[in-house]
């Protein structure tokens, strides 16, 4: 079981990357959500990155437990977030305000790496163990879900709200 949680849990890592580096770039948005200094926001994304590297090269139980900790956190700041109508800065400038999906999608991160830490967590060397073939497609999938992460995160809620007239 914990080789099939292998690919998800290193979509999870990577958007946690993603958003660490976003953030590191434009920390103005989330410092303001956060009502804090962009330089406290820039030191959590910092915080970010290397928990997401850590998870997918050197993945324990207890980088799982931690990364389930982050998205955790995440989803709660989210709902709250969303309570309130601002835009969270989760991937630097975006400006529109927390949706239901920002908090499922943090939900299911959560959820996932929970399961990444009952079952043992496998990351980047893994994926080098795997035959050239499969861990070619292997890495491919993971790069398009990343990337449909981001865009749950980032472009589905304005395009949602474009289309619904919210």
């Amino acid at each position: 079981m914990s080789e099939a949680l292998a690919p998800p849990f290193l979509v999870a890592s990577l958007v946690l990357c993603l958003a660490g580096l976003a953030k590191l770039r434009a920390p103005h948005t989330a410092a303001a959500a956060l009502r804090t200094s962009p330089s406290l926001v820039r030191g959590l994304a910092v915080g970010e990155f290397v928990l997401g590297v850590t998870c997918m090269v050197h993945p324990t139980r207890a980088t799982a437990v931690v990364l389930a900790g982050a998205y955790a956190t995440f989803t709660g700041v989210a709902a709250t977030l969303r309570r309130r109508r601002v835009a969270c800065g989760c991937f630097g400038d975006n400006d529109l305000p927390v949706s239901q999906a920002h908090v499922i999608a943090s939900e299911l991160l959560c959820a996932l790496a929970v399961a990444a830490a009952i079952a043992s967590p496998r990351g980047l060397p893994w994926l080098a163990s795997q035959p050239a073939v499969t861990a070619g497609v292997l890495a491919v999938g993971i790069a398009a879900a990343v990337y449909a992460t981001v865009l749950l995160y980032t472009v589905v809620p304005r395009a949602w709200s474009a289309w619904s007239g919210g």
